[in-house]
């Protein structure tokens, strides 16, 4: 058994994948250790996860709060270079006082989540072996299929090819600044240098998605190393909500969500508060959390209701749709219970998770500039009137089912990782 390490990012569409991975690794007899903000301490260790905090400095408590409340007014590119700041200050962090503290908590392997800045280049430092852990969708660059921070659809033909190579190169100069902080560390500690910042740092023993194929575009060119697992759920790294229950009424049940970081766009929430008015159904609106109050979205129409926080799985589990920002954990639990969707995409990896709602046809996606009540609603109608897009959300749902995500990931790290650490051991006691 392997006291493994984690790394991931701080958001909740990372941690909660992380998080459930984690535990599923816990079951089988392993010791899952998080390194992550203090602010996320308490979500970690109430589900028995070991948890060592790094950053106090730049990361004191309640830091999260802040972070958080300024990336829900964010979309676009200005939600890009944010996410660049910040995980700039987070690699020079990692840099500084990773390798100490995962030393001294005697780890054996390490999970790192793809996006986390200047992982990789700890573990290569340390000698330590890792899995790669796709909590978004997957950024493995392939020139056949868009960007997932670019709203294409995918095309095989010789001009999407290269529009898609032109895409792939804009987000390569775009991590520009990401790359050369970690090969300046990387010149310290006399590794190589990254060429390509996220590619050259991926695992090259295992690649996991948190993604099942049957969700993707069609790719062709994934390395040996890369696995499909499917939605990384586990039933102990949800927190246990409150909600009023009493309330449904039996009509088909609408559930709306913006996620836990793009929650600030008020004028969006409105807009699907007015696109759901007078329609034969309920809708469950969730606020995510953040800085937005039930009271400033106004009056309500008495087939709504608006929550801070819902219960996704038990809401989608009953739900006839999901209006989603495309975030891949929602659209992937929308799927899991066979719920199809109306996409809304922010920023980020998200018109990439639409571009593959469109694909699958499991769902319409709006552009979040052209979003209005009006077409919203038109949108909502056609998803709901036509039971195609229900068909096809079931079978994903049993695509997925039949995946075992959470027991698949767990034999690819054993397997893959955990196994070449014990077969180096069992070699050097020989000599």
């Amino acid at each position: 058994m392997a006291r493994i390490g984690f790394l991931c990012l701080s958001a909740t569409g990372h941690l909660n994948p992380t998080m459930a991975l984690a535990k599923a690794l816990q079951d089988r007899g392993h010791e899952p250790v998080f390194f992550n903000m203090i602010d996320n301490a308490r979500k970690i260790t109430e589900l028995g996860l070991g948890f060592v905090p790094y950053g106090l400095t730049e990361y004191p408590e309640g830091t999260l709060k802040l972070i958080f409340e300024k990336i829900s007014k964010l979309k676009g590119i200005e939600g890009f270079q944010y996410f660049m700041e910040r995980m700039l200050v987070q690699a020079q962090v990692s840099f500084r006082e990773l390798p100490q503290s995962i030393t001294e908590a005697k780890i054996d392997a390490l999970v790192i989540d793809q996006l986390f800045p200047g992982g990789a280049t700890v573990a290569q430092h340390l000698g330590l072996l890792y899995a790669s852990l796709a909590n978004a969708l997957a950024v493995n660059h392939e020139d056949g299929v868009p960007p997932p921070t670019l709203p294409w659809g995918y095309e095989e033909t010789a001009a999407a090819e290269t529009r898609n190579a032109a895409g792939w190169k804009q987000i390569a100069q775009a991590f520009t600044p990401w790359r050369e902080c970690d090969n300046a560390q990387r010149a310290l500690w006399d590794l190589e240098p990254y060429n390509d910042v996220l590619e050259d740092s991926f695992s090259p023993f295992a690649q996991i998605a948190n993604q099942p194929q049957a969700f993707d575009l069609p790719r062709k060119n994934l390395p040996e190393s890369f696995y499909y697992a499917g939605p990384l759920l586990h039933a102990a790294a949800r927190q246990p909500l409150q909600f009023p229950w009493g309330q449904l009424d039996g009509r088909p049940l609408i559930y709306a969500s913006m996620g836990t970081l793009q929650n600030g766009l008020d004028w969006a929430f409105r807009a699907i508060v007015a696109a759901c008015v007078g329609l034969d159904a309920q809708l469950v609106l969730s606020l995510g959390g953040g800085v937005l109050t039930s009271t400033e979205l106004g009056e309500l129409p008495a087939n709504a209701i608006v929550v801070p926080y819902a219960p996704q799985p038990e809401i989608l589990e009953r739900a006839a749709l999901c209006i989603t920002h495309a975030g891949l954990n929602t659209a992937l639990e929308s799927l899991t219970y066979g719920v199809p969707m109306v996409a809304i995409p922010v920023t980020n990896d998200q018109p990439g998770v639409a571009a593959r709602i469109r694909y699958t046809q499991t769902g319409e996606v709006i552009a979040l500039d052209q979003l209005t009540a009006e077409d919203l609603r038109e949108q909502i109608v056609k998803v709901l009137d036509d039971p195609a897009y229900r068909e096809r959300a079931l079978q994903l749902k049993r695509d997925f089912a039949s995946e075992r995500p959470l027991v698949r990931a767990c034999e690819i790290i054993e397997s893959e990782v955990l196994s070449k650490i014990a077969a180096s051991e069992a070699d050097m006691a020989r000599i």
